[in-house]
């Protein structure tokens, strides 16, 4: 069960664990934000262990596993008494309602900014090309990542029509369980870690579908079953899903997929515009 006592906690039992889980230990102390953004397999190499010993490590501290250790330590280092890296959007130091405006406004540009830093370009344009020869366009995603999923469903319906993306999760697998060769399956994934994203990867891998991951983390499990990894998002701690960053990140990459999308297809998507726009316009008053 999470605890906001877990500093705390690994000191109290440092001297019961064993050479390897004393190593484990030693890196959390030491280097607690960065095992925030990091998977099992990540803590693992990091700290020159099995990942069967990251989980006892967990275990040990009677925690149910590592996506409890991870929430145990977010509420531990986001202590009142625990020095915080720098957020430009510290709402509790804003004087009124302009400045808090002014600091979101901040933290959008730095996400932008970072996200144009951080996409692969030359990836994007072969994801364009997949989505306009796939024989249909899958969306997957949850949470945060499942709200940038619905929009790129909402923005890519305008110009092509073998777009789909239900929010609902029982759905999503069951959809990714029927496509094939010849079917594009889009995975929104902040974490890199999720999962039900891993496992729509994996099952729409196995099936001959053409697998797009979006996430902010390379070693991600789900890079063994993407045919393009697309490195987009921010880093998160298990607090902090949803966050301006990632949520800014995601979007700006759809934007630049559509368009992309859009110059290739050329008139095609001109006159597929024309037409969704067109019986929009005739619902309005």
């Amino acid at each position: 069960m999470a605890t906001a006592n877990l500093i705390a906690e690994i000191t109290s039992r440092y001297s019961k664990m064993t050479k390897a889980e004393k190593k484990v230990a030693d890196f959390i102390l030491s280097s607690p934000q960065q095992v925030l953004n990091a998977t099992i397999t990540d803590l693992s190499r990091l700290c020159d262990v099995g990942e069967a010993s990251v989980f006892r490590f967990c275990r040990t501290l009677s925690l149910k596993g590592y996506q409890d250790f991870k929430l145990s330590l977010a509420l531990s280092t986001s202590a009142p008494e625990t020095p915080q890296k720098k957020d430009p959007i510290n709402i509790s130091a804003t004087e009124d309602c302009q400045d808090t405006a002014s600091k979101v406004l901040q933290a959008y540009s730095l996400a932008l900014e970072h996200a144009f830093q951080t996409i692969h370009f030359p990836s994007v344009s072969r994801v364009a090309k997949a989505m306009i020869s796939a024989k249909s366009i899958n969306f997957f995603g949850f949470g945060g990542s499942g709200t940038s999923a619905g929009e790129a469903r909402n923005k890519f319906l305008k110009i092509l029509p073998n777009i789909i993306y239900n929010e609902d999760a029982h759905i999503q697998l069951t959809q990714a369980a029927l496509l094939g060769k010849g079917d594009l399956a889009i995975i929104f994934c902040n974490s890199g870690i999720t999962k039900d994203c891993i496992e729509i990867a994996k099952n729409c891998h196995n099936a001959g579908a053409f697998v797009v991951f979006i996430t902010m983390f390379p070693k991600t499990p789900a890079a063994a079953y993407s045919n393009v990894l697309l490195l987009c998002g921010a880093n998160e701690g298990p607090l902090e899903g949803g966050s301006i960053a990632a949520k800014t990140a995601q979007l700006f990459l759809i934007d630049i997929l559509y368009a992309r999308v859009y110059k290739e297809l050329g008139a095609r998507a001109l006159e597929n515009k024309k037409k969704t726009s067109q019986i929009i316009t005739e619902k309005m008053m």
